[in-house]
């Protein structure tokens, strides 16, 4: 069972939240997702949480897709809107993948991180992030937010 959640409730920092191969459908609804957060046309900060290694892996057919998506109008809102995005991976995958660009690729500030608390620890350096307390409790907030969706998804 996989799952591609969205969350909002600690705007403006956004959540992306992934466990298992995504599905095209999921993949889609994600897309309408992000479309939905660049409609505010105001400043968001995101977090992409994957949790395992499949989670890492598009369905087939997703390039194309987020391609044209992109070449359509929101490579310009994700350099607009999105001030900064932390890409939360598994520690077994972090290896392979930390030497990837959030800013060659995106055009906006970021980065790759092996846990939730590296990523924190990141944005706390960035010059801009006073609107966030950025302390323990909203941190544990957060991390909350992502097991709730995890676990909320488990078969029963």
């Amino acid at each position: 069972m996989s799952l591609l959640a969205h969350e909002t409730k600690h705007y403006p920092l956004m959540l992306a939240i992934a466990k298992g191969k995504p599905t095209m459908e999921q993949h889609l609804e994600s897309l309408t997702h992000w479309d939905n957060w660049f409609a505010d046309e105001k400043p968001i900060h995101v977090i992409r949480f994957f949790d395992d290694a499949d989670s890492l892996h598009p369905p087939s057919g997703a390039g194309k897709v987020t391609k044209k998506w992109m070449n359509e109008g929101a490579d310009n809102k994700f350099r607009a809107f999105i001030k900064h995005m932390m890409i939360v991976v598994p520690e077994d995958q972090y290896e392979r993948m930390k030497n990837m660009s959030v800013t060659k690729v995106f055009g906006i500030p970021g980065g790759i991180f092996p846990s939730t608390d590296d990523a924190f620890e990141w944005l706390a350096q960035q010059a801009d992030i006073d609107i966030f307390d950025n302390d323990d409790a909203w941190r544990n907030d957060i991390k909350e937010t992502i097991r709730a969706h995890l676990v909320e998804k488990l078969p029963k």
